[in-house]
């Protein structure tokens, strides 16, 4: 099978339901590098008495050591990408430019744009993981995220606690969660075009299939894109009245 001939397979149902789990997985290997910083450097700072509690500090280094995980797992992901075609370095590049920029802030502003990532990411996970809406099929991809959408739900807390315990409050956490929701949105739309006009200028899928495609998968997410929104939205008001 040629490397062309590769990248005509889709394995999440259709072409466009497959390249938006492609978009996410370029995503993730910088995202997940920046939240393992923030983590990492809010359990040094001070000697480690930002982050006091045993308790909290045996989770945070679990969920370091799962997130390391996870970002080998898409680097392996990307480098099938790379075998089938995809300018995955190109890409990738691009991705860690943006990230980089992030980088140079104070810990507290990077704590809690770690945390709104995580938010992100796991209402996005929990979503994936109710019927296929978002995900289909048993492979190894499928499978994959599935494992990877599990593991986030189940850390969803650990880099809130940590930016709580660190004394993140709460103006730089909303600002921060509408700052993560931009760069999300701009960076996974953008993977997506470029990955899906790779396709249609190669043949792959014609451009009144592609909208199809993206008009059903619209339709079939809409209300887990409302769900993630109302639950977004509750994760901004302050404990008491939460």
């Amino acid at each position: 099978m040629t490397a062309t001939h590769a990248r005509m397979v889709p394995w999440n149902g259709d072409l466009f339901r497959t390249r938006f789990f492609d978009a996410l997985s370029l995503l993730l290997p910088s995202g997940e590098a920046f939240v393992i910083d923030a983590i990492s450097d809010a359990l040094q700072a001070d000697g480690g008495q930002g982050v006091s509690a045993p308790a909290l500090r045996d989770e945070a280094l679990r969920f370091v050591r799962e997130e390391a995980t996870h970002q080998r797992a898409h680097r392996r992901y990307n480098e099938r990408l790379a075998q089938a075609g995809v300018p995955v370095s190109k890409l990738q590049g691009r991705v860690a430019a943006a990230v980089q920029d992030l980088a140079g802030l104070p810990l507290p502003t990077r704590l809690a744009l770690a945390e709104a990532f995580e938010q992100l990411t796991a209402l996005l996970s929990a979503q994936v993981l109710q019927g296929t809406a978002w995900l289909q099929g048993d492979g190894r991809e499928a499978r994959m995220w599935r494992w990877h959408c599990e593991e986030e739900v189940g850390h969803r807390h650990v880099a809130s606690d940590v930016a709580r315990a660190f004394g993140v409050g709460y103006a730089r956490r909303v600002a921060c969660l509408a700052l993560a929701t931009l760069y999300l949105g701009i960076d996974l739309s953008r993977l997506m075009t470029g990955l899906l006009w790779r396709d249609m200028v190669d043949g792959h899928v014609r451009p009144l299939g592609l909208l199809g495609q993206a008009t059903r998968f619209a339709w079939r997410t809409a209300p887990g894109v409302g769900r993630m929104a109302i639950a977004s939205l509750a994760g901004l008001l302050p404990r008491r009245l939460a």
